[in-house]
């Protein structure tokens, strides 16, 4: 039997039916970021990997079927580790000039794991940022063997392996701030109070320069932002030998203070400037209830990242323009270059067209990608890219807390893919210990998107 629904029934579906073509409209006019894109394989052909790369196809994690998105199980299983460096945020890369890659990390974890079918992490050093080296494999490519890694570490001790500090390592940039005595340091202690996580880098007149952020954490670990350093390293040599990757200098007071946190990311550009970018997070409203996160921008004045640096600040009347003097708080918040609230903001340059990669803010598990004509943006045509994995592979609990930091990797790249590294957390710092499988969070996993061009096909 057919039932009559109510009148007020009725009215409520025809109003429910006019919210969801307002809602349709309203995406439309924003820019769908998940519209169905059938496979055009005559146009887009699907990748054809090498076998040996190890590449584990996402079916269906984007909306545009052009887009192929891959787990990367050659290089998450390079990070799979079990002695020495074993877990670590922040990874970033930086391609340099004799073929080698300059990897850097946040906080990291050194010391023991045991084998594949329990991986546990056990007693470990936490040092608050470490830096290693990849040199090329036979072919040319970054190598994908655990002895292409040259982990440029300040080991506690490895020759006892009964005895404490086993494959422990120190923190590599100490802050000038930091609270333990150069005993303290020598025995294997850890600061805490002030640290330096890591920036991007650049290779300018045969050196490498590196901006590392200081943190305050204080006595609540609130990760305050403090100076900016930045370091030069020698590249005279070879990964092993004395002079390569030497520490030449470090300015701790680049910047005394940097709340903004301008270099996370970094594009040199053929205009002969070195692009600062970096997300500044505020709140809109005093009641709203998460903050906003815009990217803005900054350059140098010729790549040198020590030569003047300028700031591309709006005006009260929205109009953008170059100034030398530091942006205020007021400042910041009117010059985002790009209208989407995103994290991790990466730019690099295809064609005529600059690219933007974020993190969907606050801990999306969607990655966005928008262009613009010019590396200053604006930055809008945001699409999805690619969702990070509701679980990860690995032993043990495979749900986790936080999906953050992820970094591009141009330098990994093999056939023009778009590589990417991610970080995750589990729901309690100590679940990263003695658990089945805990060794396998908080570090980094890998994934590759072949054929992105596709999400601006005109």
């Amino acid at each position: 039997m057919q039932r009559i629904l109510p009148d007020k029934d009725m009215r409520t579906l025809l109003l429910l039916a006019l919210l969801c073509v307002l809602s349709m409209q309203k995406a439309m006019a924003e820019g769908d970021l998940t519209h169905e894109v059938a496979a055009d394989t005559m146009r887009w052909p699907a990748p054809q990997p090498d076998a040996d790369w190890r590449l584990e196809l996402l079916p269906h994690n984007n909306a545009n079927r052009n887009v192929y998105v891959y787990k990367d199980k050659l290089y998450d299983a390079l990070f799979t580790r079990t002695l020495g460096w074993n877990g670590g945020d922040g990874v970033q890369t930086v391609a340099l000039p004799d073929g080698n890659v300059f990897w850097s990390f946040n906080d990291s974890f050194y010391g023991k794991v045991t084998g594949a079918t329990t991986r546990i992490r056990q007693s470990c050093s936490f040092p608050r940022n470490s830096i290693m080296v990849q040199i090329p494999g036979d072919d040319g490519l970054p190598g994908t063997k655990s002895s292409d890694l040259k982990w440029l570490a300040d080991w506690v001790q490895r020759s006892n392996s009964s005895a404490s500090g086993y494959y422990h390592a120190r923190t590599h940039l100490r802050h000038p701030k930091g609270e333990k005595t150069e005993a303290q340091i020598k025995n294997g202690e850890i600061d805490q109070t002030y640290l330096y996580w890591a920036g991007d880098g650049t290779v300018v007149d045969g050196q490498l320069q590196v901006l590392w952020a200081g943190v305050y954490n204080g006595s609540e670990n609130l990760m305050q932002s403090d100076n900016k350093a930045l370091a030069i390293y020698s590249l005279e040599g070879t990964p092993g030998s004395s002079t390569y990757l030497k520490l030449l200098s470090v300015d701790h007071n680049f910047f005394e203070q940097d709340p903004i946190g301008y270099g996370g990311t970094l594009w040199e550009d053929e205009d002969g400037h070195t692009y600062l970018y970096a997300c500044y997070q505020y709140k809109k409203k005093a009641d709203d209830a998460i903050n906003t996160s815009s990217p803005v921008v900054a350059r140098s004045q010729t790549h040198d990242l020590r030569s003047p640096w300028e700031y591309y600040v709006a005006n009260a009347n929205g109009t953008f323009q170059w100034q030398s003097s530091y942006p205020t708080d007021a400042e910041v918040r009117r010059s985002a270059i790009s209208s989407r609230s995103v994290s991790t903001a990466w730019v690099f340059k295809e064609g005529d067209w600059y690219y933007m990669t974020g993190q969907g803010f606050p801990f999306g598990k969607q990655v966005y990608i928008m262009r613009s004509r010019n590396p200053w943006g604006p930055f809008e045509e945001c699409h999805q890219l690619w969702t990070m994995p509701y679980v990860l592979d690995k032993l043990g609990t495979r749900t986790y807390q936080h999906f953050y930091m992820p970094h591009l990797h141009q330098s990994l790249s093999r056939e023009g893919e778009l590589v990417f590294s991610t970080n995750t957390d589990c729901k309690d710092f100590w679940d990263n210990f003695n658990a089945k499988g805990s060794a396998d969070f908080y570090r980094p996993y890998f994934f590759r998107v072949y054929n992105w061009k596709a999400i601006f096909d005109d």
